[in-house]
């Protein structure tokens, strides 16, 4: 009879340590979560004033099933995934007066060529100036692209026309005032029935991960002289980062709860036979 309670009492100490265990994953799964939330609002929060920047979303997760080895049991984790989706939502526009800065109104996207490598990516970067060559180049560096989605370069112009559809018109030296010569034209478009999400490297492009960009349309429509400010709002951002903290804190009491609960078990089941 002895036996029997002592079995008893060690099924019951095993069962409530393999639910300890489990709730102690699943807080710990939380917490590395929540952490890469807190990395994602950092990084919108980080590029607030960069012109047509599109905010992150908040970590797409998926359910894992992990089973250890020589184990029946399993556990379901909740894994981040490799897609970085953002938000479509566009930024107000601000009027510069400059020639080279450029806004899409609406929905679009231009082409650009990214400065660090790798295939060619969409952009709301509208902020263009020359690079050293005279390559048209937006505010970090990355080559924009015409409709055949070659790098554009410009000679030398008196004033530079940036038509709605991405035309671009040149006053060259020399040539009568008011004279104005087509140059190229600016790649862009509205990447429709298109899932789009932002590579490891930053930049935008097809959700698949192949590298295969929409073909250009022309039909987004540009304004010059203006510029799209990012989309990131700052009071949700903060808000977020708040709430994360919180949850943050509430996983690690609950780990010392748990562990507070897993000793006294312990000093009960040290406990002397009556």
């Amino acid at each position: 009879m002895k036996r029997l309670h002592v079995a008893q009492r060690f099924v019951k100490r095993f069962s409530q340590g393999q639910v300890m265990d489990r709730n102690i994953h699943i807080a710990l799964n939380n917490m590395r979560n929540i952490g890469s939330e807190l990395r994602v609002n950092a990084q919108n929060m980080a590029n607030m004033n960069v012109p047509g920047f599109r905010s992150d979303l908040a970590v797409t997760r998926q359910a894992q099933f992990v089973e250890a080895f020589d184990q029946f049991r399993s556990r379901v984790y909740s894994q981040q995934v490799d897609t970085s989706l953002f938000s479509s939502e566009p930024g107000n526009l601000q009027n510069t007066g400059q020639d080279l800065d450029v806004a899409i109104r609406g929905d679009g996207y231009f082409f650009i060529e990214p400065a660090t490598g790798g295939d060619n990516a969409l952009s709301r970067r509208g902020d263009l100036g020359y690079d050293a060559e005279r390559f048209l180049v937006d505010g970090a560096g990355n080559r924009v692209l015409d409709t055949g989605l070659a790098p554009i370069q410009l000679p030398q112009a008196r004033r530079i026309v940036i038509q709605e559809t991405g035309q671009i018109d040149l006053e060259l030296f020399g040539a009568p005032e008011g004279t104005l010569v087509p140059g190229p034209i600016i790649a862009t478009t509205l990447a429709e029935d298109r899932v789009l999400a932002k590579s490891p490297d930053g930049h935008i492009r097809t959700a698949d991960g192949q590298g295969v960009l929409p073909q250009p349309d022309q039909r987004a429509r540009l304004a010059q002289g203006s510029l799209e400010n990012s989309n990131v709002n700052s009071i949700a951002s903060l808000v977020s980062n708040i709430e994360s903290q919180r949850h943050f804190e509430m996983s690690v009491k609950f780990i010392a709860l748990a562990q507070e609960i897993d000793e006294a078990t312990s000093q009960v089941m040290r406990l002397p036979n009556g």
